[in-house]
């Protein structure tokens, strides 16, 4: 699968994600964990650069993983996408 189709999966959930978890805390527990952050450091960031912080880990994770993980996780978070299959009118008739 091409790494545009596995974007297009990865950016709703890290949306979703982001949307729904509110307790920066819990981003920050996640930063330090990765090892990407000293504890002082993330409890420096302001909100803004936390959040584009912890959306970046999120994709770089979601990047590493197998498709087939992603659409457990979007399960998971109970995500919904949508599939452009431009007009190849037989990409249609496959799905179907």
């Amino acid at each position: 699968m091409s790494n545009f189709t596995k974007t297009s999966f990865i950016q709703p959930l890290v949306e979703h994600i982001v949307a729904h978890e509110k307790d920066v805390n819990v981003w920050r527990k996640q930063l330090v964990g990765s090892g990407a952050f000293s504890t002082e450091q993330v409890l420096a960031l302001d909100d803004a650069s936390l959040t584009l912080v912890y959306r970046t880990m999120l994709s770089v994770q979601f990047q590493g993983m197998r498709v087939e993980r992603i659409l457990t996780e979007l399960e998971k978070h109970q995500v919904a996408w949508s599939v452009d299959f431009g007009d190849d009118h037989q990409n249609y008739a496959v799905c179907y």
